[in-house]
């Protein structure tokens, strides 16, 4: 999956707030959670605040389809 089209956190933010629904698929389970991982180091998302690791978490739902609690417990892997 690319997501280069989304430069920066503004764009991240609309996409996010978009309205309308937006399902992605990948290959197996395996591949979303190296998407996971690519994208929260391209973000950098422990050196983040509070705010703009919100709106990548809700990110990583909104394109992986998991529930809070899963992406939370990847970014803590």
């Amino acid at each position: 999956m690319s997501d280069k089209q989304i430069a920066n956190m503004a764009e991240m933010q609309r996409f996010v707030d978009g309205t309308l629904r937006v399902e992605f698929t990948f290959a197996d389970k395996d591949a979303c959670y190296q998407w996971v991982q690519k994208t929260l180091i391209k973000w950098r998302y422990t050196q983040r605040g509070k705010a703009d690791k919100g709106l990548i978490t809700r990110y990583l739902m909104k394109v992986s389809g998991y529930s809070s609690r899963q992406v939370k417990r990847l970014i803590q892997q």
